[in-house]
């Protein structure tokens, strides 16, 4: 009797087991459906790390995304996506990029350092980094760091020169200057410098005045948001030449749109890679990765340790690929590096875009050639330029040029 009542005993406890486990399952599975929007897969909030604010990038576009207002392509959705970029559409049918600006690794490694960065007990919560009263000093102290030139550690992201302090002035624009919310917004911008500055520099040069740079939607949490602008370069080298020209047209034309388009600062890209350069059907060319850069703030007042600052810099030879002096950028008022990477991205000796130019415009245009390898070897780049830019608009306007077919 004993030994039956055991056995019931045991079995209504294992059933109690399996129906507490069957209930908690369907209430997680619902609670999911409920928050991420379906039953279709990974939904956009999931991407966004909203709670590691305030040490994110803001949330100006959270209300877009919760909503659905911004979707995620599921043709291109990959759970172990190595670079942080996903494809998705609005709600009217514009394609969109959203990008987590960093990869896995180097986010989880800024977190694990960030209590320790802020001084804070190393179990401290994110939150508290609302309380502490030195968020102008860890501002400045990480945009020094990088104009410090270190040996030790790499320098990441933006440089600004050739005083750090010039960074209150470039960032004025995207503050709220409301005092309720000026901490976290200071916050939102020292972890962009942190991780990745490209949310900054798309509100201070944006597409809508004209800047070769992707339209900017907002942030949310750890998410940017951009418009969809075209395809790399990188995968258009099989079009026909004359469109490669239009490409070179607009290159060089960007490369001095950065130089001196701003009337404060001068942006000199570090990255120039056909990869980073889209296109889209009009020919037009967006430059679609602006994390490293130098902004140089082209209207201080120079003090003794810059006395070539009214100098021009040109960039000396300093060995093949893409090399260059950051030092000697900040120390000159005008530096010709955005011109020489322009012309070595379409001449240089790493899979040069206008190369192999077609026989019969070497016959034709002979200084073409000519002025492509002056660029990039030459002195007065400025001028180079100038007359490249001249000729190439005169070449897009030869029938016998535009007519040609796809490169053999």
């Amino acid at each position: 009797m004993n030994e039956n009542y055991n056995r019931m005993l045991l079995r209504r406890r294992f059933c109690k087991r399996v129906v507490l486990m069957l209930t908690a399952f369907t209430v997680s599975f619902y609670a999911s459906v409920l928050l991420f929007g379906g039953f279709k897969g990974p939904q956009v909030m999931r991407l966004t790390d909203l709670n590691r604010c305030p040490a994110c990038y803001g949330v100006t576009v959270c209300p877009e995304l919760y909503s659905n207002q911004i979707t995620l392509d599921s043709n291109h959705w990959n759970m172990f996506n190595a670079k942080n970029i996903y494809y998705g559409y609005t709600k009217s049918n514009r394609r969109v990029v959203l990008k987590k600006l960093a990869h896995d690794w180097e986010l989880k490694e800024f977190d694990d350092k960030l209590c320790d960065t802020w001084h804070l007990k190393h179990s401290c919560k994110v939150i508290q980094l609302l309380n502490m009263t030195n968020i102008d000093e860890k501002l400045l102290n990480i945009v020094e760091f990088n104009l410090s030139w270190p040996d030790t550690k790499p320098r990441k992201g933006l440089v600004m020169c050739p005083y750090a302090y010039s960074v209150y002035d470039l960032i004025q624009s995207l503050l709220n200057n409301k005092r309720e919310s000026y901490k976290s917004e200071i916050i939102n911008i020292w972890t962009m410098l942190s991780i990745n500055p490209e949310p900054i520099i798309l509100q201070v040069i944006p597409k809508s005045k004209g800047w070769p740079v992707p339209p900017f939607g907002g942030v949310c949490g750890r998410l940017e948001v951009v418009g969809h602008e075209g395809e790399p370069l990188s995968t258009l080298l099989h079009v026909a030449w004359h469109r490669k020209l239009k490409y070179a047209q607009k290159i060089l034309d960007a490369a001095m749109d950065f130089t001196f388009k701003h009337d404060r600062f001068r942006f000199y890209l570090m990255d120039w890679s056909l990869d980073n350069i889209v296109a889209n059907g009009k020919d037009e060319i967006t430059f679609v990765d602006l994390e490293d850069l130098v902004v140089l703030d082209k209207h201080i007042s120079p003090k003794k340790d810059l006395p070539d600052w009214y100098q021009r810099y040109s960039r000396e030879l300093m060995g093949p690929g893409f090399t260059f002096s950051i030092e000697n950028m900040c120390r000159h008022h005008l530096s010709d590096h955005n011109l020489w990477a322009a012309c070595y991205i379409l001449a240089g000796d790493d899979n040069p875009l206008i190369y192999p130019i077609p026989k019969k415009v070497n016959t034709s245009r002979p200084h073409f050639d000519r002025l492509l390898s002056t660029c990039l070897n030459g002195e007065d780049r400025f001028r180079t330029v100038r007359k490249l830019q001249h000729v190439i608009e005169e070449m897009l306007s030869d029938e016998k040029i535009v007519g040609f077919g796809a490169v053999r």
